[in-house]
Protein backbone atom coordinates (compact mmCIF):
# COMPACT_ATOMS: atom_id res chain seq x y z
CA UNK A 1 0.00 0.00 0.00
CA UNK A 2 1.19 3.35 -0.69
CA UNK A 3 0.21 6.93 0.30
CA UNK A 4 -3.55 7.69 -1.47
CA UNK A 5 -2.79 11.17 -2.07
CA UNK A 6 0.28 10.73 -4.12
CA UNK A 7 -1.72 8.87 -6.39
CA UNK A 8 -1.87 11.18 -10.08
CA UNK A 9 -5.31 11.60 -9.70
CA UNK A 10 -5.20 13.22 -6.40
CA UNK A 11 -2.86 16.17 -7.37
CA UNK A 12 -5.58 18.71 -7.84
CA UNK A 13 -4.43 22.41 -7.47
CA UNK A 14 -6.27 22.48 -4.21
CA UNK A 15 -6.54 19.51 -1.92
CA UNK A 16 -9.62 21.13 -0.31
CA UNK A 17 -13.08 22.02 -1.35
CA UNK A 18 -12.87 19.81 -4.44
CA UNK A 19 -16.40 19.53 -5.41
CA UNK A 20 -18.23 15.78 -5.56
CA UNK A 21 -21.01 13.97 -5.37
CA UNK A 22 -21.74 11.40 -3.41
CA UNK A 23 -23.86 8.47 -2.42
CA UNK A 24 -24.60 8.34 1.30
CA UNK A 25 -25.17 4.82 3.04
CA UNK A 26 -27.78 4.06 4.56
CA UNK A 27 -27.31 3.46 8.63
CA UNK A 28 -27.27 -0.18 8.33
CA UNK A 29 -25.32 -0.51 5.17
CA UNK A 30 -22.91 2.31 7.72
CA UNK A 31 -22.74 -0.10 10.82
CA UNK A 32 -21.81 -2.88 8.75
CA UNK A 33 -18.98 -0.27 6.97
CA UNK A 34 -17.61 0.70 10.32
CA UNK A 35 -17.79 -2.84 11.61
CA UNK A 36 -15.18 -4.00 8.72
CA UNK A 37 -13.44 -0.55 9.38
CA UNK A 38 -11.76 -1.75 12.16
CA UNK A 39 -9.77 -3.96 10.51
CA UNK A 40 -7.50 -0.87 9.45
CA UNK A 41 -6.58 -0.17 13.24
CA UNK A 42 -3.58 -3.02 12.97
CA UNK A 43 -2.13 -0.95 9.91
CA UNK A 44 -0.08 2.35 10.92
CA UNK A 45 0.41 2.95 7.25
CA UNK A 46 -3.56 2.58 6.43
CA UNK A 47 -6.44 5.60 7.94
CA UNK A 48 -9.86 4.84 8.86
CA UNK A 49 -12.54 6.69 6.66
CA UNK A 50 -14.75 8.64 9.40
CA UNK A 51 -17.89 6.95 9.60
CA UNK A 52 -19.81 9.78 8.56
CA UNK A 53 -17.55 10.37 5.69
CA UNK A 54 -18.02 7.23 4.03
CA UNK A 55 -19.94 7.69 0.23
CA UNK A 56 -19.77 6.62 -3.08
CA UNK A 57 -18.20 9.04 -5.52
CA UNK A 58 -20.66 9.58 -8.41
CA UNK A 59 -18.44 12.33 -9.56
CA UNK A 60 -15.90 15.07 -8.73
CA UNK A 61 -15.32 18.07 -11.12
CA UNK A 62 -12.92 19.57 -12.23
CA UNK A 63 -13.37 23.13 -10.17
CA UNK A 64 -13.37 23.76 -6.12
CA UNK A 65 -16.02 26.00 -4.47
CA UNK A 66 -13.66 28.49 -4.68
CA UNK A 67 -13.70 28.40 -8.59
CA UNK A 68 -17.91 28.61 -8.60
CA UNK A 69 -20.12 31.13 -8.00
CA UNK A 70 -23.52 31.44 -6.59
CA UNK A 71 -25.54 31.27 -9.75
CA UNK A 72 -23.85 28.25 -10.66
CA UNK A 73 -24.11 27.04 -7.76
CA UNK A 74 -28.05 27.02 -7.81
CA UNK A 75 -28.27 26.10 -10.97
CA UNK A 76 -25.97 22.99 -9.99
CA UNK A 77 -28.04 22.47 -7.19
CA UNK A 78 -31.32 23.03 -9.21
CA UNK A 79 -30.31 20.41 -11.25
CA UNK A 80 -29.36 17.87 -8.64
CA UNK A 81 -32.42 18.32 -6.88
CA UNK A 82 -34.46 17.64 -10.49
CA UNK A 83 -31.78 14.55 -10.62
CA UNK A 84 -32.96 13.40 -7.21
CA UNK A 85 -36.94 13.62 -8.33
CA UNK A 86 -36.53 11.23 -11.32
CA UNK A 87 -34.08 8.65 -10.08
CA UNK A 88 -35.86 5.89 -8.43
CA UNK A 89 -34.63 3.62 -5.28
CA UNK A 90 -32.10 0.94 -6.62
CA UNK A 91 -29.88 -0.73 -5.34
CA UNK A 92 -26.18 -1.87 -5.82
CA UNK A 93 -24.76 -5.44 -5.28
CA UNK A 94 -21.21 -4.80 -2.73
CA UNK A 95 -18.58 -7.18 -3.18
CA UNK A 96 -16.02 -8.28 0.03
CA UNK A 97 -13.54 -5.57 1.10
CA UNK A 98 -10.35 -5.57 -1.25
CA UNK A 99 -7.03 -3.79 -0.40
CA UNK A 100 -5.24 -2.84 -3.50
CA UNK A 101 -2.31 0.13 -3.74
CA UNK A 102 -4.09 2.76 -2.27
CA UNK A 103 -6.63 2.16 -0.18
CA UNK A 104 -9.11 -0.69 1.19
CA UNK A 105 -12.74 -0.16 0.15
CA UNK A 106 -15.40 -2.06 -1.29
CA UNK A 107 -16.85 -2.51 -4.70
CA UNK A 108 -20.16 -2.74 -6.04
CA UNK A 109 -21.28 -3.49 -9.33
CA UNK A 110 -22.41 -1.31 -12.08
CA UNK A 111 -25.76 -1.29 -12.91
CA UNK A 112 -28.05 0.61 -15.37
CA UNK A 113 -29.50 2.71 -12.89
CA UNK A 114 -26.12 3.71 -11.31
CA UNK A 115 -24.60 4.67 -15.18
CA UNK A 116 -28.02 7.15 -15.56
CA UNK A 117 -27.34 8.55 -12.34
CA UNK A 118 -23.56 9.18 -13.16
CA UNK A 119 -24.62 10.87 -16.79
CA UNK A 120 -27.16 12.64 -15.17
CA UNK A 121 -24.85 13.90 -12.88
CA UNK A 122 -22.11 14.88 -15.50
CA UNK A 123 -24.72 16.20 -17.75
CA UNK A 124 -25.79 19.05 -14.98
CA UNK A 125 -22.22 19.62 -13.96
CA UNK A 126 -21.31 20.39 -18.04
CA UNK A 127 -23.70 22.52 -18.23
CA UNK A 128 -23.79 24.79 -14.80
CA UNK A 129 -20.89 24.28 -12.32
CA UNK A 130 -18.12 22.28 -15.01
CA UNK A 131 -18.68 24.55 -18.26
CA UNK A 132 -15.78 25.06 -20.25
CA UNK A 133 -13.45 22.42 -18.27
CA UNK A 134 -13.39 18.20 -19.12
CA UNK A 135 -14.85 16.23 -16.47
CA UNK A 136 -12.79 14.23 -14.66
CA UNK A 137 -13.35 10.86 -15.48
CA UNK A 138 -16.53 8.82 -13.55
CA UNK A 139 -15.45 6.22 -11.10
CA UNK A 140 -15.13 2.93 -13.28
CA UNK A 141 -17.66 1.46 -10.89
CA UNK A 142 -19.66 2.51 -7.68
CA UNK A 143 -17.48 1.65 -4.90
CA UNK A 144 -17.21 2.71 -0.98
CA UNK A 145 -13.12 3.86 0.61
CA UNK A 146 -13.09 2.31 4.07
CA UNK A 147 -9.72 3.94 4.42
CA UNK A 148 -6.74 5.21 3.00
CA UNK A 149 -2.90 4.30 2.36
CA UNK A 150 -0.85 7.12 4.28
CA UNK A 151 2.05 5.40 3.52
CA UNK A 152 3.99 2.27 2.62
CA UNK A 153 2.98 -1.44 3.75
CA UNK A 154 1.70 -4.38 2.94
CA UNK A 155 -1.57 -4.66 1.02
CA UNK A 156 -1.18 -8.59 1.40
CA UNK A 157 -1.30 -8.34 4.85
CA UNK A 158 -4.19 -5.94 4.92
CA UNK A 159 -6.24 -8.13 2.42
CA UNK A 160 -5.29 -11.63 4.75
CA UNK A 161 -6.36 -10.07 7.33
CA UNK A 162 -9.66 -8.70 5.74
CA UNK A 163 -9.89 -11.94 4.15
CA UNK A 164 -10.06 -13.57 7.82
CA UNK A 165 -12.80 -11.37 8.75
CA UNK A 166 -15.15 -12.23 5.97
Amino acid sequence: MQRFFDEPVTRWPSLRNRLHVYVLPNHDLRAELERRQKILEAFDYCSVQPGAYLHATVQQFAVTSDEVNAPQLRAFSDAMAQVAATTPPFTIELGAPLADDWSLGIRGTTTPHWASLVEAVRAAAAQTINTGLPLPDAPDAPHISLGYGLADGSTVAAQVLVGADG
